[in-house]
Order: C-alpha cells, then sequence, then structure tokens
C-alpha cells in the first residue's frame, strides 16, 4: 500500500541529507505535526475549482485526485530522527525508533533483498545514499544509548548488511560507514561472548549461523570493502583474517572444517582481488594473487584467469592481455565471460589476426555450449558473418561429440539472444531482425531478453512503431523488474521525439506505477520536460511525487536542474515557468541559495521583479537558516529593484531586511538601498541611506558615490548635496571615476541652473586635466537626459554638436525615446552596489 504521508510532508523532510548542512532543521522539525494532523499541514490533495451548483454538474467528472507518493513504511521514522536530531531536539521513544527502523529494511527485503546484487540499475531492495545516511544517523543513536543494541538480533544485523552491501543505482557514499556500523556491533558481541567464557558452540547457537569460525558476518564486510572502494583495507584486513585460519597439524592434514573454512577464505580472497581489479591497483592485485599462490596454494583457475585477462584487456594493455590469457590453467577451461572480453579487447586493439588464432583453438577444443556462443557472437563481430554463415556454424557445433552421445549440442534462446546483442552492437537493425527470424524458423521461443534486446536496438533505430510492438508483448510476460531500464529508455526516447505522443507517454508511466516501480531520475527529467511543454500539471506532480521520494539528493538534483533549466528558458512564457517554479519550491526544498538566485535573476531578466521577490521571500522564509539570504543576495536582490523598479516589491524586501537579525548593514546593503529607492522615485529616501553610509565605520565606496551622483539628479535640490560630496572628493583629492564625474554633471543639468558650469566642467575634462578619460557617450547622454526644459536641452545639443560632433554623432546613433521629461536618449546606466 501506498504511505499516507502526505506528499507536502515528505518533500519538506527530503530538504535534509548528507553533507553539510546535513538537514534543515526548521523544516523537519514540523514533522510531528503534519504526521498527526494531516489536514491541517498540507494543502487540499485535490484540485478543484470552486463550486457552482448546476443541473448539468451532476454529469461532470469528480476532481482529479493527485497521487500520493509511495514511501517505503518505516522511512518516516529514519526522517524524524534526523530532523530532531539536527535541532539538538530529544528524540521520540526508543521502541518507535526501533520498530521503524526494522520496519524499512524488512520492507527492502521484501522488494528483492539481496539475492539480485550486481545489477547495473536500481535494485530492489538497496538503499540509496540518503536512506543509508539517514540509517546511519538512527543506528548509530541506537547502539550508543541505553541498552546499546539489545533491540537488534544477529538476524536484524544480519538483514541490514544484506541490504547495505547491495550497489545502489548511484553514488555509495554511506554505505560502507553503515556497514562497518552493523560489523563492528557484530564483533562487539561475539568479543565479549568470547570474554565472558562462552564455547564456541556457545557463540554459534546464540549467532544463529553454522559456521563455527563466525566468518558470516566478516565475508559480508569485505564484500561491502571491495564494492564501495575500500579494496586496499580489505587486503589488509584478509590478511589479518588469514593469521587465525587453520593450522595442519602435519603437512596436508587439515580436518574437514578447517577445509571448509580456507576454501571460504579463498573465496573472500577473490572477492578481494576482483576489488582490486575494479579499483585499478594493479601493483597490490599482482602482489596479493601471488601471495595466496605461496601461501593458500590458490591456483590459476578460471576466476583468477577472467580477473588477471579482464583487468588488462579493459586497459587496452595488449602484451599483458596476451600473457596472462595464454597462462596455461591449472584445471577446467576459461570462461566465457573471459572470451567476450578478449574478442572485444581484440576488436579495439586491431589484433583481429591474434584473435582468429584463439579462435580457432577453441572450436577444436570442443567448447562448452556457453562458449560457441561466444564463438557466433565473434563471427558477426569481427568476421562480419550473416545469417546463413551462422546456420553453417550450428551444424559445427552439432556435429561435435559429447560426454552424452544422447544429446547434441544446439542452438537455444541465449544463443538467438547472443546474435541478436552482437548485430544490434554494430548498429545493424536489419541483421538482428534476421537473427530474430532465424529463432523463431529454428522453432526456439524468443525469451523475455529476447524482447529487452529488441526493444533496446528498435529504439536506437528510431523504429518506434516496432519498439511499441516488442512493448506490447513484453508487458504480458514480464514479472519481475529486468525490464526496467530499457524501459525507461523506451520513455526517455519517446519523450525526446520531436512530437512527443503524450498519451502513449502517459500509459507507460501508468503500466510502472501499477506495479510499483520507481523511475530512473533522466526519466523523469525527461517526463516533467514533456508535461510541462504539454502543460500537463497534474502529471508534473504526479511523476514527482511518485518518484522523487525515493531518489537521494544527487538523483534529486538531476531532476530539479532539469526544472532550473526550464525557469531559466527565456523562450517560454513568463506564466509557464512561473508554474514550474511553484513546483520546484513545493518538490525540491533543498534547492541551494545559488539555485534560487539565478531563478531571481532570471525574473528580473523577463522584467518581471514581482516575482523575483518573491522568490527572494521564499529564500527568506526558508525553515533552514543556511538557506537563508545572506547580505550579498540581499544586495542583488535591491541592484535588480535598481535595474526594473518596484516599489511594492521593494518594500516587502526592506522589512525582510529590517527584521532579520543575522544580517548586519554595510557598504553594499546601504548602496542597494540606495539604488533601489532611487530607481523607484524616491530619491529622498535614497539620499537617507547616504547619510547612513557617511556616519559608519566603513564609509562610501566609489559605487556609492556613483549611486548617490544619481540620487541626487532625480532629487529636488539635489545639486546641493552633489557639489558639497564634489569639494569634499576635490579637496580629499580622491581618483575620480568616469561614471563619477557623468553622474555630478547630471546632478549639476538636472537643476536647470548650470549650464554653463555644466560646459565648463566637460571642458575641462576635454584637455584632460589629469582625469585619465575624455568626453564619452555616457557624459553627454547623461547631461542631456537629465535637463529638465525643451529649451535646455535644444541649447545643450547645439552646443555639443559644435564643440564635440563626434561624440554626439555616436550619441544620436543610440536613438532617442520619447518620456513625460521629454525626449532622452537610449544609454544605459547600470550601477552595482
Amino acid at each position: 500500500m501506498r504511505s499516507q504521508l502526505t506528499r507536502n510532508a515528505h518533500r519538506r523532510l527530503l530538504a535534509g541529507g548528507p553533507g553539510a548542512p546535513p538537514c534543515p532543521a526548521s523544516v523537519l522539525s514540523s514533522y510531528h505535526a503534519r504526521a498527526r494532523c494531516l489536514a491541517a499541514s498540507t494543502p487540499s490533495l485535490t484540485l478543484t475549482t470552486p463550486p457552482r451548483r448546476t443541473f448539468f454538474g451532476v454529469f461532470k467528472k469528480p476532481a482529479r485526485e493527485l497521487k500520493a507518493p509511495d514511501v517505503p513504511p518505516g522511512y518516516e521514522t529514519l526522517l524524524q530522527f534526523r530532523a530532531l536530531e539536527v535541532e539538538d531536539a530529544r528524540p521520540p521513544e526508543r521502541e518507535g525508533l526501533v520498530t521503524g527502523f526494522k520496519e524499512f529494511f524488512n520492507h527492502m527485503r521484501k522488494r528483492g533483498g539481496a539475492a539480485k546484487i550486481g545489477r547495473r540499475i536500481s535494485v530492489p531492495g538497496s538503499i540509496n545514499s540518503t536512506q543509508a545516511f539517514l540509517a546511519v544517523r538512527l543506528l548509530r543513536h541506537l547502539l550508543s544509548t541505553e541498552g546499546g543494541g539489545d533491540s537488534f538480533t544477529f538476524a536484524d544485523l544480519k538483514l541490514i548488511l544484506e541490504i547495505a552491501v547491495q550497489p545502489p543505482r548511484g553514488k555509495a557514499d554511506n554505505h560502507l560507514e553503515l556497514v562497518r556500523l552493523v560489523y563492528g556491533e557484530t564483533k562487539r558481541r561475539i568479543d565479549h561472548m568470547r570474554t565472558i567464557g562462552l564455547s564456541e558452540e556457545e557463540i554459534t547457537q546464540a549467532i544463529g549461523i553454522s559456521d563455527r569460525d563466525q566468518s558470516t558476518f566478516f565475508a559480508y564486510f569485505i564484500t561491502a570493502l571491495t564494492r564501495f572502494g575500500a579494496s586496499q583495507e580489505a587486503v589488509e584486513r584478509m590478511n589479518d583474517y588469514q593469521e587465525n585460519l587453520p593450522k595442519p597439524s602435519r603437512v596436508g592434514a587439515y580436518t574437514d572444517d578447517s577445509v571448509k573454512v580456507i576454501q571460504k577464505a579463498n573465496g573472500m580472497w577473490m572477492r578481494v582481488l576482483r576489488g582490486l581489479a575494479n579499483e585499478g591497483l594493479e601493483d597490490e592485485l599482482i602482489r596479493s594473487f601471488s601471495k595466496l599462490v605461496k601461501e593458500n596454494g590458490v591456483k590459476y583457475l578460471a576466476g583468477v584467469h577472467e580477473i588477471l585477462t579482464t583487468f588488462y584487456a579493459e586497459r587496452n594493455r595488449v602484451e599483458e592481455t596476451k600473457k596472462w590469457f595464454s597462462k596455461p590453467l591449472f584445471a577446467g577451461s576459461i570462461n566465457s565471460e573471459t572470451y567476450m572480453a578478449v574478442v572485444r579487447f581484440a576488436l579495439r586493439n586491431n589484433e583481429q589476426e591474434w584473435l582468429e588464432s584463439v579462435m580457432e583453438g577453441v572450436v577444436n577444443s570442443k567448447p562448452t555450449k556457453q562458449v560457441w556462443d561466444v564463438v557466433f557472437q565473434w563471427a558477426v563481430l569481427a568476421k562480419g558473418k550473416g545469417v546463413e554463415d551462422i546456420k553453417g556454424m550450428f551444424k559445427v557445433m552439432g556435429s561435435q561429440k559429447t560426454e552424452d552421445p544422447s544429446r547434441k549440442l544446439e542452438p537455444d534462446g541465449d544463443t538467438i539472444n547472443s546474435l541478436i546483442s552482437a548485430a544490434a552492437e554494430i548498429n545493424n537493425p536489419y541483421l538482428a531482425e534476421r537473427f530474430a527470424t532465424l529463432g523463431r524458423e529454428l522453432r526456439i521461443p524468443p525469451t523475455i531478453q529476447t524482447m529487452l534486446i529488441q526493444l533496446d536496438y528498435r529504439l536506437d533505430a528510431g523504429d518506434m512503431s516496432g519498439a511499441a510492438e516488442v512493448y506490447g508483448k513484453l508487458q504480458k510476460v514480464v514479472q519481475g523488474d529486468e525490464d526496467v531500464p530499457v524501459v525507461n529508455k523506451y520513455l526517455r526516447t519517446l519523450c525526446a521525439s520531436s512530437q512527443p505522443p503524450l498519451e502513449r507517454i502517459i500509459s507507460v508511466t501508468a503500466d510502472l506505477e501499477h506495479r510499483h516501480i520507481t523511475l530512473e531520475p533522466e526519466t523523469t527529467r525527461s517526463l516533467c520536460g514533456v508535461f510541462l511543454r504539454f502543460d500537463q500539471q497534474f502529471e508534473v506532480i504526479d511523476t514527482l511525487s511518485l518518484h522523487t521520494v525515493s531518489y537521494s539528493l544527487e538523483e534529486r538534483a538531476i531532476v530539479r536542474q532539469a526544472m532550473m533549466d526550464y525557469i531559466t528558458d527565456r523562450k517560454i512564457s513568463t506564466a509557464r515557468v512561473w508554474d514550474c517554479y511553484q513546483l520546484l519550491k513545493q518538490f525540491f526544498p533543498e534547492t541551494s541559495t545559488d539555485e534560487r538566485v539565478r531563478l531571481m535573476d532570471s525574473f528580473f531578466d523577463r522584467k518581471r521583479p514581482d516575482m523575483a521577490c518573491y522568490i527572494f521571500g521564499h529564500m527568506r522564509g526558508h525553515g533552514n537558516p543556511a538557506q537563508r539570504p545572506n547580505s550579498d543576495i540581499y544586495v542583488k536582490c535591491f541592484e535588480g529593484i535598481g535595474r526594473f523598479p518596484d516599489a511594492e516589491s521593494l518594500r516587502m524586501v526592506h522589512n525582510m531586511l529590517k527584521m532579520d537579525t543575522t544580517v548586519e548593514m554595510n557598504t553594499k546593503l546601504y548602496n542597494g538601498l540606495m539604488l533601489a529607492y532611487a530607481a523607484c522615485g524616491d530619491p529622498i529616501d535614497a539620499l537617507g541611506f547616504w547619510r547612513d553610509i557617511t556616519n559608519s565605520r566603513e564609509g562610501p565606496s566609489y559605487n556609492s558615490l556613483a549611486i548617490v551622483m544619481w540620487a541626487c539628479e532625480l532629487a529636488p535640490r539635489g545639486e546641493e548635496t552633489a557639489r558639497e560630496i564634489w569639494k569634499k572628493m576635490v579637496r580629499m583629492d580622491l581618483e575620480i571615476p568616469k561614471v563619477v564625474f557623468d553622474g555630478y554633471l547630471g546632478a549639476l543639468a538636472a537643476s536647470g541652473k548650470a549650464q554653463e558650469e555644466v560646459k565648463k566642467l566637460i571642458g575641462e575634462m576635454e584637455r584632460g586635466l589629469g582625469l585619465g578619460y575624455g568626453v564619452g557617450v555616457e557624459t553627454l547622454g547623461v547631461t542631456f537626459n537629465a535637463i529638465p526644459t525643451m529649451e535646455g536641452k535644444n541649447a545643450f545639443a547645439d552646443w555639443a554638436k559644435v564643440e564635440h560632433p563626434e561624440v554626439w554623432g555616436e550619441l544620436e546613433k543610440t536613438g532617442r525615446r520619447e518620456t513625460i521629461d521629454g525626449p532622452k536618449y537610449n544609454i544605459e546606466r547600470r550601477f552595482e552596489a
């Protein structure tokens, strides 16, 4: 059943996670009230229009129900505890925490458990990095409080290990820490039992496992080390473990139990070797193998042969690959996985001649059916063989003598699947279809794997009708989740088409929802993009509700980034992107301040300061103090209002600043306020902030001077303040930037009484006088625009055309606009705080 935890409560809970800060306390602290009082904590879960009483209303469809998230049972407990931990609040009762913790891991086991380890997709039963982080925090608390781990049996701890060692879809940042914690607890208990004098038989009975050396938990620990990037440590742990292995009383005199223990140890060593290979630790890999040969009597069998040969083959090291591949096995034969790795290695490195000799030797060595399948793939990949050639090779395989004369080697479903895969690998969908037809001719029924391969290569070939046909057949026979990766790819391909088939997309997502399948984050991103494009807000809400709740923070970032890109796309209407922002705000409370500032700037660029300031307000009201705006973000907002004035928005943000005890006023903030108030037509208040700057310890900056000159230009009798400031700058012998000089000219010109003085200053500017700059377009434009009368503007224009004809010509190229204050040239004056 789907959890009854509301979307809104759970979304807000997910604002926290690993990293810094790990969880916003003020967001998570509301969990208890939300869980207890559902109706009071969230908006209605149905979207309805205001009721109207009409006769025909009885025939209307009921309001659509929004789908609740598929929250794993017990997960709320993990989130709740982390919320209170961040706030340093008292945690709930221990019994409830233990029950929720066990319920969560029992649910993950039922979703697949440890049986499907090693798959490349999101394994049912695996936990993501965020869930692992929350589990670590809660389990560490439970193990450290009174009673320790008494609430967890060895069976409980083993279950946690089974789940924790499974590789997740994304990062595994916290899985190893969880395994260390659980393994440490099991080791502590076993050591304690030995300390108090329990026999090994009593310990074994208490643990509930059959191995006398209690190595089961250690095996899980080694598995985790090798899977999660700590194989070097696994070597050290195994070396210590090796010291305690049974020693023979005389040469070769091992007991049966000792042999089992040593065999299990060698099995763990194989995992360590594979882990070293995966991490690229060549020296340690060779050193560990040599030690195993010398001390444990490990032979060069097919498993080791695969690890070493594949290690060098994947790195395209030709000589080493040939050396380890050609090294004779102690017993048995080379497995099919090694042969396939060598085939691809030879094709990548132009070693077809060597490969052909290898394959000839294979054919003449009475290979197994699995190895024959590799030979067929080699014929397609390297030799370009077609259907008729493969039929001939089938006959050769069938003529091979076997140990049981009554059983001939014949192609089967795996053979056909391998051939179809080879054809798809060389981008030959026509050949792949012919191999599928060959299977039908040989009365080999297609397997689920056949359909998965067909769906995959048809998608690559752009055959959407063919893909739809295969998908329909697949849904009738699929029982597990083996189709999930390719169906995700199917959905992404549908979404990426020029005209996405909306009904088809919704139908496929409904199939997956019915099976309680969580989509890959890349698929959720694509779906949201299509649904937003078609104004399907309900579908966006449902998609986010059902799937993002199960994502780690890294996976959620993939979906969030797509919504960010949509919102900041200037080609999309403001109404649409605002709707998308509302969803982003609700579903992704973890959105960082940098991302929110980017959104705020995008709405300023759309000339919607009201919307931009609402985004600022949402940031200011965020439950996590770390995600609230600092002084720099306040300044950025004021600068945006300075570019696109909105007096109401300015008052709203200024009031927030007044009540924000975490922000200390400084020159940049005063500059921002001065700029915003001047832009919103209130230069008198703007000059008040100038006085605050001059009275502050920090004092004015050059940006302050540029802004205050503009405020003086706009203020009644502002030239008086401008003259005072100018005199002080001259008296202090300050270097005067051009923007400040131009602003001073504008302030004088705005009075309508100082045209001659302005002309004189421009003349001095033209003569240099050590200023480092001359008359520019901005100089004449600012002055002209500031002159209040048409007569004065014309007189100045006549003078400028004579004295500075070239600069005036450049100014006229900018064009003029008519305003209530007369004509003005289109020069941009952009100030920074």
